[in-house]
């Protein structure tokens, strides 16, 4: 069976972020990926699998924050999806009155 890549809007989409934050944290080294032909500027696949095992190491680095239920082609029903934020970054509190 041969491994699943996902494009960085696919990425996007599964992890409620925008294609720019995917594509930065990619090239931060906080999301596994690889671009096509090993050439600067040339499009980022992702593993299916690895992005799973990053979600599961963000849950279990932080069990508080909220997740979402969301099936990806491919995935397992049911996957675990953090919702778009930083991991280990604390959500600002809002006060009454702000949108």
């Amino acid at each position: 069976m041969t491994e699943r890549f996902l494009t960085a809007r696919e990425v996007a989409e599964i992890l409620g972020l925008s294609v720019k934050t995917v594509l930065t944290r990619f090239e931060r080294g906080d999301l596994p990926g690889f671009r096509l032909y090993g050439r600067v500027g040339a499009p980022v696949r992702f593993r299916l699998s690895e992005i799973e095992a990053t979600i599961a190491d963000w849950e279990a680095a932080a069990p508080d924050r909220g997740v979402r239920q969301h099936t990806t082609t491919g995935a397992a029903e049911g996957s675990i999806v953090p919702l778009a934020s930083t991991p280990g970054r604390e959500q600002r509190p809002t006060t009454e009155g702000e949108p």
